[in-house]
């Protein structure tokens, strides 16, 4: 939930990382408790955003965009 350790453990090995997290409940905040229906008509509706803006965005992506992941340990101190 909190991206941790892939986050690290992505960055150790110098690969490029990116995270899309889909909120399911909201419960903290509800005067009900949250079932597991809810929870699954949540998760349901966010599928279809994910798809969405995976199609929308893989396309923008610049196949000549270098960015500095494959270095990032270059001065790692061990």
């Amino acid at each position: 939930m909190t991206l941790v350790p892939e986050v690290v453990l992505a960055r150790e090995a110098e690969i490029c990382y990116a995270n899309i997290a889909m909120v399911t409940d909201y419960d903290a905040w509800k005067d009900h408790a949250v079932t597991n229906t809810d929870v699954l008509k949540v998760m349901k509706t966010n599928i279809e955003k994910v798809r969405k803006l995976i199609l929308e965005v893989i396309p923008l992506i610049d196949d000549k965009h270098h960015c500095t992941c494959n270095e990032a340990m270059k001065n790692a101190w061990m």
